[in-house]
């Protein structure tokens, strides 16, 4: 299974127990739904700019673009992030805080790449404050990533509210009898 597959089937069974939940809340409010946000006007309200880049860079090292999809930079997986983490307690927002400090230190001494690098070693278990910060910064990735316009619709190539005159038929040779 790649990568991109992976986190797909990871964000999709995250949101799966609240899909009834939001769609409950969004029939009680069908009227009032505001109409598509406009990206472009967004004003940070938690990240400084420097810290909004930083996290822009290395959400992209973790979902980069390839020839099937953009990355997390076209989905604004930054902004994401900065809007979770400003409406968060203020635990959250420390975590963050100390977590992009304590990147911006360690890519002093090297890289970007090689921070993250160092960071995902102990992915299943992380043991220090770097690889803590990596799953919270990757998790993050992945739903500001996978609940975009961009990855629904470009990555996942989601068609819903399509009609379909007829199914079609299942290509895969097992299935086949």
């Amino acid at each position: 299974m790649e990568r991109r597959e992976l986190l797909k089937l990871v964000a999709l069974t995250a949101l799966s127990p609240k899909v009834n939940v939001l769609q409950a809340a969004g029939a009680c409010h069908m009227d009032a739904a505001p109409a598509k946000p406009d990206l472009a006007q967004y004003k940070l309200q938690f990240f400084s700019e420097d810290e909004s880049r930083l996290l822009d860079q290395l959400m992209e090292m973790i979902i980069p673009a390839d020839s099937h999809s953009p990355g997390a930079h076209a989905a604004k997986t930054n902004l994401f992030a900065d809007l979770m983490v400003a409406t968060s307690d203020d635990s959250v927002k420390k975590q963050w805080q100390d977590g992009l400090r304590l990147i911006r230190e360690e890519a002093a001494r090297s890289s970007l790449a090689e921070v993250l690098r160092k960071a995902s070693v102990n992915e299943g278990n992380p043991q220090t404050d770097l690889e803590q910060f990596f799953a919270l910064l990757k998790q993050m990735t992945v739903d500001g990533y996978y609940t975009s316009e961009t990855a629904i619709h470009q990555d996942m190539e989601y068609l819903g509210n399509t009609y379909l005159a007829a199914f079609p038929e299942c290509t895969h040779p097992e299935h086949k009898g």
